[in-house]
């Protein structure tokens, strides 16, 4: 009896002596910048959708939209152009991500090869040429011309391209969407005066599940109410957002607007094409 008292009593010792030596070692932290305590966006989890079985799918339509970061219900996902107060904007976190190999990117919309980001983004670097004084061996001034590598600007990427599914779900009664992907657009200026050039970097996965808890801890300014809180994850979901649609699926295959109509008639297309999807869902129903 008196060997397992001294034994759980060494261990109680060992344990306690672990535990005061973590507390030790835990990290200083700072003032806090709050008259309350928040709870850290670390610890949110990602909604979970119903699910969704295919005999309950009795009409789909695939789109794809285009969010601009311009606009002033879209620039969460621009702003802050640098990490300020714990927010980042949207490239940021996942170029993060990316870089610690915590998310997968890929090629194209269909999700099929899978990209190294460290050497995608070395094509979208430019070189630009400039003017430098140098002197010869003789003291003669002279100037050389020095070719500069300008790598990809952040700023520059001010669209995002979603990939999306609207569904009716008849065992829930229910119009509902999925979006599948998206894409941040970068407008790459190759030339001084020259219109830019919009290029997709990569595709996300909205359903993978590192995506999607990256997206839920990710904080974003709220425009109207500080002490509401609010995620990527819930901008997506509520459908905060603005965005104009760009193309679809369609009989013929995939159809782009801008094969077919420019300027204000791509917005009015484009305006066409949400009316289309509500009033899908009107003509389902009998009243």
């Amino acid at each position: 009896m008196k060997k397992i008292s001294l034994i759980l009593l060494v261990v109680i010792s060992l344990f306690s002596a672990n535990l005061f030596a973590q507390v030790l070692d835990a990290p200083e932290e700072g003032p806090r910048d709050s008259f309350y305590e928040k709870i850290s966006f670390n610890q949110r989890k990602p909604f979970n959708f119903p699910y969704v079985r295919e005999a309950d799918v009795v009409w789909q339509w695939r789109i794809w939209r285009v969010i601009d970061f311009r606009e002033k219900q879209n620039q969460v996902f621009y702003y802050p152009t640098q990490p300020d107060q714990g927010r980042v904007n949207l490239f940021y976190a996942l170029e993060q991500a990316i870089n610690e190999g915590k998310i997968k990117v890929y090629g194209d919309d269909e999700f099929k090869q899978e990209i190294d980001w460290a050497t995608q983004k070395e094509l979208y670097s430019r070189v630009d040429e400039t003017t430098v004084d140098s002197v010869d061996i003789d003291g003669t001034e002279f100037q050389v011309t020095k070719k500069v590598p300008i790598p990809l600007n952040p700023d520059d990427i001010k669209t995002l391209r979603i990939k999306e599914n609207w569904f009716i779900d008849k065992q829930r009664t229910v119009q509902d969407v999925r979006i599948a992907g998206f894409s941040p657009i970068y407008y790459q200026v190759k030339e001084e005066g020259a219109p830019p050039i919009t290029i997709p970097l990569f595709w996300v996965r909205y359903d993978d599940p590192e995506v999607r808890e990256l997206l839920a801890n990710t904080e974003v300014y709220n425009f109207k109410n500080d002490a509401q809180r609010r995620s990527y994850d819930d901008i997506f979901l509520k459908r905060m957002f603005s965005s104009y649609i760009i193309k679809e699926s369609n009989v013929y295959g995939l159809r782009t607007i801008s094969n077919y109509t420019t300027g204000d008639e791509a917005l009015r297309e484009s305006d066409n094409l949400k009316d289309k999807i509500f009033d899908y869902e009107e003509d389902m129903w009998e009243y």
